[in-house]
Formats: structure tokens, sequence, C-alpha cells
């Protein structure tokens, strides 16, 4: 038999008091000392509880107040939250079933798409997939949001009521973590989250002013919580700005102390070097001219102005180095840790920092955030489209199979830097056999099936026009390449009984076949010219030396006359071989210079 679970909050008989030791501070510091032992720490709470009493309702709204403080003026980290919720959403989330009933999918597809901006109670101008980019946004800044599951009362159609973080507490309270009154009454209740003995949420108590009370528990099978919890002990979720918020802080006001700075230094353009150090006062008074208030002498020349100064004196322009690299540079490796663990990277800013194999690791880290942040927003969002789905059902939509409820959803391209080595890598991985097309497609945000589904599409209409004007397919155009078998070509006709090979081309044939004959003829030029290129390369690279045989075999293939008696000729004065051009040294290659101190020993011994 199983192990009973463990009551984190039993019901307590009695309450127990005392101090262990000064400020509970007991037990020994020769096993672990701890940061608490040095004084200048001597203030600092005790962690160690669950962090659910540690995360008050108070204290839960201190921290959503500071996050969403930070995100609204700290232009960097609403730039960043937005980004990475773009990156999220992804133009994807369309809703997609995976039920064997195929008629059932498909219906269930096509009602999602047409009830798309439906289901908010807020009206048409929010739409259901594009909540995702909404719910990462909030993660980020509120660190939770939650669904009410309703309906319209009139029609019965399922609706979809989305709540922030402000709108779930701990309401008439007063600090108390038991409820007090109504149906849940003696249960703990943690920022607004009322959970059982074993700490699971059974209620939430969401802030309703229409009620007597001013709020309403309302019941865990009709809520969704969405949230990325970080402690086995959580109640709520914590924004991910928070970890940060203090060094956002400590940002914000340096940069405001530096933009005064900059203010300060923008107003001071010239300044006067004399005798005094100070305005001369005493020139004013012996010889009073505009300006002898102690304003600068100056005289409208033009559209300048001029200076009168002592002899001696000098003018020289305000200059400033502010703000200094030093402090660029701080505020860069600030903004580096505060980024982390938004979960981001900095470099997210300005990627032109990142080279080499860096490039791989900063794009696996953002793949990485996008994948974790999308398999939260999708629990959540996958619940709800359950609950849509049987309650379209009950309207009659349409009959529900046995495996109804398996349900997913598109899912958004992955991030690249360098996206044509990526593709270039993605082939070479399909070649070997270590990638599947429906993984490379759907790495870019496309759906696999959608995309076969679109191309066989695309085929069909390309050979009906190419029919219709009397072409063949692959006139109007061919993905075939250089080197490709031309079994590919099946893919442009889709007939496989027209592809013939040089046998065949003698038989009996019709129109389509000399075109596809045609057709093949092209493809083997095609391979021929990549050959040619091919070993030209490794020719000019030194890999391989030309000989007789090699231009006999290449004259054959491309269906050219054999060589001639001057090329004979010239092939055997150069000894039936040929050392390219590129790999001499100066004007000989070591062949000639050999052959030069062969040909003097034998004039030299005759």
């Amino acid at each position: 038999m199983a192990t009973k679970p463990i009551k984190l909050l039993p019901k307590l008989k009695q309450k127990f008091s005392g101090v262990t030791s000064f400020f509970g501070r007991g037990g020994t510091n020769e096993f672990y000392p701890g940061g608490a032992d040095d004084q200048r720490r001597f203030g600092r709470g005790k962690l160690a509880r669950d962090i659910a009493e540690l995360m008050v309702e108070n204290r839960q709204k201190m921290l959503l107040g500071d996050s969403r403080y930070i995100y609204q003026s700290f232009s960097t980290v609403s730039g960043a939250v937005k980004q990475k919720a773009n990156y999220v959403y992804g133009n994807a989330w369309k809703l997609k079933s995976y039920s064997q009933n195929k008629e059932f999918a498909a219906a269930v597809e096509q009602d999602f798409m047409r009830i798309d901006r439906q289901l908010d109670t807020r009206g048409a101008g929010f739409s259901f997939s594009k909540s995702a980019w909404l719910g990462s946004k909030t993660i980020d800044v509120d660190g939770d949001y939650f669904i009410l599951l309703t309906e319209n009362p009139n029609t019965g159609m399922p609706k979809l009521q989305y709540l922030e973080a402000h709108r779930v507490g701990s309401f008439e309270q007063q600090g108390e973590q038991h409820v007090k009154a109504g149906r849940y009454k003696g249960m703990r209740i943690f920022a607004g989250v009322i959970v059982d003995e074993y700490m699971q949420p059974i209620a939430y108590r969401v802030k309703d002013e229409s009620t007597k009370d001013g709020y309403r528990d309302v019941n865990a099978n009709s809520i969704i919580h969405v949230t990325d919890m970080e402690w086995f002990s959580q109640s709520r979720g914590q924004p991910t700005i928070a970890a940060a918020i203090l060094d956002w802080y400590d940002l914000a006001e340096t940069r405001d102390a530096e933009k005064i700075a900059e203010k300060v230094n923008s107003s001071l353009t010239l300044i006067e070097s004399n005798e005094a150090g100070r305005a001369d006062m005493g020139n004013n008074i012996v010889n009073p001219q505009p300006g002898s208030d102690g304003r600068l002498q100056t005289q409208l020349f033009d559209s300048g102005l001029i200076r009168y100064i002592k002899n001696g004196g000098s003018l020289s322009a305000h200059q400033s180095n502010r703000p200094s690299d030093q402090w660029l540079n701080f505020t860069k490796l600030v903004e580096s840790s505060a980024f982390y663990a938004l979960g981001w990277r900095r470099e997210m800013l300005d990627s032109s920092s990142v080279g080499g194999a860096g490039v791989r690791g900063f794009s696996a880290d953002i793949n990485k955030s996008i994948f974790n942040r999308c398999e939260v927003l999708k629990t959540g969002m996958q619940r709800a489209a359950m609950y849509v789905i049987s309650k379209r059902a009950k309207q009659g939509i349409y009959d529900l199979p046995d495996d109804w409820y398996k349900v997913g959803f598109s899912k958004p391209a992955q991030f690249t830097v360098d996206e044509g080595r990526v593709r270039a890598a993605d082939i070479a991985d399909l070649r070997a056999g270590l990638m599947t097309e429906d993984q490379i497609v759907e790495a870019r945000g496309i759906d696999y099936e959608d995309m076969v589904r679109k191309r066989a599409a695309n085929i069909v209409l390309k050979k009906k026009i190419a029919e219709e004007n009397g072409l063949n397919p692959t006139e109007l155009g061919t993905t075939a390449m250089p080197g490709d078998p031309v079994e590919l070509v099946i893919e442009e006709t889709g007939e496989d009984e027209n592809i013939v090979t040089d046998a065949d081309a003698n038989t009996d044939a019709d129109t389509d076949t000399d075109a596809n004959t045609a057709m093949k003829s092209d493809l083997d030029f095609m391979t021929l010219k990549a050959k040619f290129d091919s070993y030209g390369v490794a020719v000019r690279a030194g890999s391989i030396t030309p000989q007789r045989s090699d231009e006999a075999a290449f004259r054959s293939e491309a269906g050219l006359p054999d060589m001639a008696a001057e090329v004979l000729q010239a092939w055997t004065e150069d000894g039936g071989y040929r050392r390219p051009i590129t790999l001499r040294s100066g004007s000989e290659s070591q062949a000639d210079i050999e052959q030069a101190e062969t040909e003097t020993e034998q004039t030299q011994s005759e």
C-alpha cells in the first residue's frame, strides 16, 4: 500500500510560545556559522519556512507594485519583456486537435478559428491565441494570472475571463491566515489562495465588489491559475523581474543622476580664464557699458557673438567625458545579471558583440527560455481549450469522441542568429537521418501537416496550369539541385511511371515521355556541370593531379568527340599529366626542376 502524504498544514490543537534563544538564535555556529552571525546582518529574518508563509499578503502586494513600477518606468525592462513575449507568441498558438476522429479534429480546429475573438468576456478586441503574448508579459511583470471559466447565461456560449494578480488576494482577512467564514471556514489562505492540509489549492478569493463581502471564493475547478512556480511551497507566482528589483532600482537612480550631470555639462559651453578667476567687476564700474551688471560682454555680429576679454585671458570650450567608460561597463554588468534573472540575455538588445561559438550558446539560452515559457502557458491554455470544447459540444456543435481532450497548439519559431547556417545544418542532419522533416518545419513555427498539404496543393495546381499551357511542370520551376538523383523529379510530376532512363528513351514514347526525357537531360547536364566545377576546385587545391584518362572520361560523359592527335601529342609532351599552375613556386614546379637537373646530367655525361 502506498505511503500516505504528509499533512503540511495540520489543524493545530494548541499554540506554543516561548523563546528558544536570543532572537530565536539557537544551536551552534561550529557546524554552520551562517551569514546571520555577522553583526552587519544581525537583523535578517529567518527564511527557513514555507514560501507561502513568508510571502504574506502585504509582501505580495509590495512585490507586485515594485515590479509594475520597474516595468513601466524602465524602458530596458519593458523592451526585454515585450521582446520575450513576441518570441513566445510568434504568431502561433493555433489550436490543434490530435483526435483519431479526423472529422471531429477538423471541426474543432475550424470552430476555434471562428470563435477565437468571441471567447474573452472583454469582447472581440482580445484573441484567445494572442492571450499567449499577454500571458507571457504578465508572468514576467505580475508573476501570475487567472482564467475564470464562465459562460453567456443567455446562449450558453463558453466565456473566459482573464484576471490579473491584484484581483486575487486575502481580502477582509486583516492578516489572518485562516478563512474566517463561509464554505471554506478554517482553511488556510495565502495571498488569496485557499489550500487544504496538503497545500493543494481548493479555492481562490477573487475581488468582487458586487457582493456584500466585496469578494467571492471561487472553487479551483472553475478557475485556472497560470504561473511558473520556483518553490514547492509557493502559493502565488513571483515576477521574474523581482529577483533583480534592487538592481533595476539602482540602475534607474544612477541613470537619473548621470542624466543630471549630462544636463549640467551640456549647459556649460565656454570657460574664461583670467587673472582674477572671477567676473571683472572693476572694469564694469569704471567703464560701464552694456553687460556691466556682470553678464558676459557681447555684441551682436551677424549670426555670432563676440566676447571681449583682457590681454592674457583665454577662452576654451567646455569638455566632458561623461558618461565614462567605467560607468558604462558597470551598468552593462549589472544589466547582464538582471537579464539573467529575467530569463533573458542582454545581448538581445545588441547581438553584434556575440560571435563565433558564443552565438550558438546564446541562441540555445534564448530558445530554452522560450520553450520553458511556452510549456507554462500551454498548461493553462490547454485546460481552457478543453472547457470550451466540452461546452461547445453541449451546444450541439459537434459530438465528443473518446479522445476529444487530446489538444495542443502550433509552436512559435525557434530563435536563431544565423538562419543560413542553421538551415544548412538542418539539411545535413536530415540527409544523415538525425532529424525528421516535421522537426525542421515545426522549428520554424509551421505546422508540418499544413505544410505538406499546401505543398501537395501547389503541385496539383502547377500540373494543372502546365497542362493548360502545354508545358512540363518543371518548366514552371524545380526544386532539383545539381547532383540530386533523377528520381527527385517524381515530386515535380507526381507520376513515377513517366520517369524514363536512357534505355527507355529509345522505346515507343509519347509527348509526355519526350518531355520527361528532356527533363532528365537537363538534370544530367546540371549534374555534369557540378562534377566539372568540383573537379576544378580539387585541381586548384592540389588534391588531384590532372591526367590523360581524366579528360577521356569527361569527354565520354559529356558526349564530346575523342581527343584529336594534337591533343594526344600535347599530353605526350607533358608526360601524361599536368601540374596545376596555382601550385608552382616561382616559375617552375619541383618536377620541372628535377627534369632540368636530369637533362643537365645527361648532357654532361655525353
